[in-house]
This record gives structure tokens, sequence and C-alpha cells, in this order.
């Protein structure tokens, strides 16, 4: 495996519109030296770098407070770049 990216659970981007309170399914794409990739997100340990923003439990990321979350996907030895994602105030 060359990379992980964390991915919305179905692969896709991630959304940019959150708010607070909102909670989001993470997933994660495993990128192999051949070139191809493949959802792993049953492999993945995510991570949030700030958890008074957003916190983590398994795959689903809860936003707690306006700014912008910062997330990890680990699979094995490989740790994907800082993911951000912006968080809106709650309405």
């Amino acid at each position: 495996m060359t990379s992980v990216t964390v991915t919305s659970e179905t692969g896709g981007t991630l959304p940019t519109n959150l708010k607070a309170g909102a909670t989001l399914k993470l997933g994660a794409k495993a990128t192999y030296t051949d070139g191809t990739s493949s959802m792993a997100t049953s492999q993945a340990t995510f991570t949030s770098l700030d958890t008074a923003i957003a916190t983590v439990n398994g795959n689903t990321l809860t936003l707690i407070k306006e700014g912008t979350a910062k997330v990890t996907a680990t699979i094995g030895a490989k740790t994907s770049g800082t993911t951000t994602i912006p968080v809106a105030a709650a309405a």
C-alpha cells in the first residue's frame, strides 16, 4: 500500500457545508503499488486531531463546535495526510 485517503463512507468527497451537531460517516481509500485502489474503511483507524471541534467513534465523526475538523486515517503503518472539514455554527 502506498497511501491512505480519508473519504466519505461511500468513497466520495467529503461535504463542506456541515454544522456543529452533525455527524458524518467517514471512509478510507487505500492505494496500492500497482496503482489500484479500494475502500478499506473496516481496516482503518480514524483520529480527530482537535477533539474540542470533532470526535471520532469508529468511522463516525461528530462535529461539536464551529471551526475546522482535522482528521486522519491509519491502516497498518500508513497514515493519511490531514483532511480538513469546515464546521459552521449550529443554526
